[in-house]
């Protein structure tokens, strides 16, 4: 129960510290979370690493800044590629950063999480530690399982909105590729002829219409579909990850069939 309790903690003071370090420079409050409760769980899961992983380099400061500095970029860096692998979306982008690796960690931040290591260690922990054992031993243990059901309905329900948008965007995919399989079918254009060239021809061309008209409300009506599924999770993520790439989004899909639309009916 113990460390069920200390994970949840510094989830909670990562998150707090997040919203800080966001909310600053936006000059408003961000609810900075990949779930909807007020946690952050790389960062509980950091601390756990550092706290019991680094007990080697305890008596040694320098020596536990950088080994913090390793395990925490190790952790972001896994986590980010993780997530973008699953979900199809870079969560956060330092490639802006000097000395960044991929965009997924940075020399900053990577040295502000190291500092953060030490003051952990040293001084937040055995504060944490000795809060936790305050508690009384049927507390933890209600504590625990309140706080484990609430974690696990918010992560599944968070991954389920996400996984849903991956499955709707593969059928927004095929959906795109059966348009170009139409528009080979019916020999619009040369499969030699560079591609700007195609769709510049293929917008000039008239007898395209129809098929594109069809194709594309086809595809803008399951973008629609899969928008209103999720509504709530995407714009909860899109305010706590406004930097956010995806892969594919409304708004890029929403401009080239405004695009496609003007100009067929011009």
């Amino acid at each position: 129960m113990f460390y069920i309790l200390c994970f949840f903690a510094y989830s909670f003071l990562g998150w707090v510290c997040e919203c800080i370090y966001c909310s600053i420079p936006a000059k408003k409050f961000i609810n900075r979370g990949f779930l909807e409760g007020p946690y952050c769980p790389i960062y509980g899961c950091g601390a756990m690493l550092v706290i019991y992983l680094l007990t080697p380099f305890a008596a040694k400061p320098l020596l536990l800044f950088v080994a913090g500095i390793l395990v925490t970029s190790a952790l972001e860096y896994i986590t980010s590629w993780l997530m973008e692998m699953f979900f199809h979306t870079k969560w956060w982008d330092y490639s802006t950063y000097p000395f960044n690796i991929n965009g997924r960690i940075c020399l900053k931040n990577s040295t502000l999480f190291g500092i953060m290591v030490v003051f952990v260690y040293y001084v937040l922990h055995p504060f944490v530690n000795d809060s936790i054992n305050l508690l009384p031993h049927q507390a933890q243990a209600i504590l625990c399982i309140l706080l484990i059901i609430l974690f696990t309905y918010d992560g599944v329900s968070t991954l389920m909105a996400l996984l849903r948008k991956n499955k709707d965007f593969l059928e927004v995919e095929n959906s795109m590729k059966e348009l170009v399989k139409e528009f080979k079918t019916a020999q619009i254009f040369p499969l030699e002829e560079p591609i700007s060239e195609s769709i510049r021809r293929v917008l000039d061309n008239t007898d395209a219409d129809e098929i594109l008209l069809s194709h594309i409300q086809k595809v803008h009506d399951m973008v629609d579909s899969l928008h209103q599924k999720r509504k709530h999770t995407h714009e909860r993520l899109s305010k706590a990850f406004p930097n956010k790439k995806e892969a594919l989004t409304r708004t890029n899909i929403e401009a080239l069939f405004k695009t496609i639309h003007n100009h067929l009916h011009h």
